[in-house]
């Protein structure tokens, strides 16, 4: 995410600093999603995820299922009627989250770079929070989080390692059956660039625990782990070819 993120901050134009537009989707409530019992052994309290009390687990689970692609709808929706108006929205990044409660939310994190992004991005922001509830979903951040893109990669990723007040922690959260697969969605249009995938990352991750320091050379670049490949029985060996170049 760093790598990308860094990669829109340097594709600003020279007058410009590569800002996002960060906000966050969130299940709805109570009156839709209602608590479990399970947590009735803490006698008289107020709900919260961080006491351990979660939504209904059937609730939870029919929600989280379907959250994926109600979103997908939701930003189509978003994304063409900005299209219409004549605005490109771009999305550097969208991640999944699992909060204490058992359910998900999702964060979009917007261009807000040049004016035409900012405009966009804003015009977006507007139907997202007019139409969420019509696709299922709860409170959608209203205020204009701008921040530089790397900063939002360090927002993001710290939530991965520790937490915060209302979500898991990344570990516990892969783990959670509600997740979805994808749980972190780089545009293609900046891995395209950086080459900086999934798939490589943990090509590269074998390859230093198969050959260590001798199998990646200070400098390569992620497009360069092409050089590897996987045999017909899966077994990633070095290609015997020259390098591949990187453009």
């Amino acid at each position: 995410m760093f790598v990308n993120l860094e990669e829109y901050a340097a594709m600003a134009p020279v007058d410009c600093r590569g800002a996002v537009l960060m906000t966050a989707v969130t299940a709805p409530g109570a009156d839709e999603l209602p608590w479990s019992k399970a947590c009735e052994v803490l006698g008289e309290h107020k709900h919260s995820g961080l006491l351990g009390c979660q939504v209904d687990t059937l609730a939870a689970a029919a929600w989280n299922r379907t959250a994926p692609a109600r979103w997908r709808d939701l930003h189509r929706r978003c994304y063409t009627i900005c299209a219409r108006a004549g605005r490109k929205v771009t999305m550097p990044t969208r991640v999944w989250e699992m909060q204490h409660r058992g359910v998900l939310h999702v964060h979009p994190v917007l261009g807000f770079t040049t004016a035409s992004e900012r405009l966009a991005s804003r015009l977006y922001l507007r139907h997202l929070v007019e139409l969420a509830p019509s696709y299922g979903f709860g409170f959608v951040e209203r205020k204009e989080r701008e921040m530089p893109a790397r900063a939002a990669a360090a927002y993001l990723s710290a939530y991965f390692v520790t937490g915060s007040k209302k979500k898991e922690t990344l570990q516990r959260s892969v783990v959670h059956r509600g997740m979805p697969r994808s749980i972190v969605h780089v545009s293609t249009a900046l891995t395209m660039r950086t080459g900086c995938t999934m798939r490589r990352l943990r090509l590269a991750r074998f390859i230093h625990h198969r050959w260590g320091h001798s199998g990646l050379c200070v400098g390569d670049t992620y497009h360069e782990l092409d050089r590897y490949q996987t045999s017909d029985k899966g077994v990633i060996r070095r290609r015997q070819e020259e390098p591949y170049a990187s453009t």
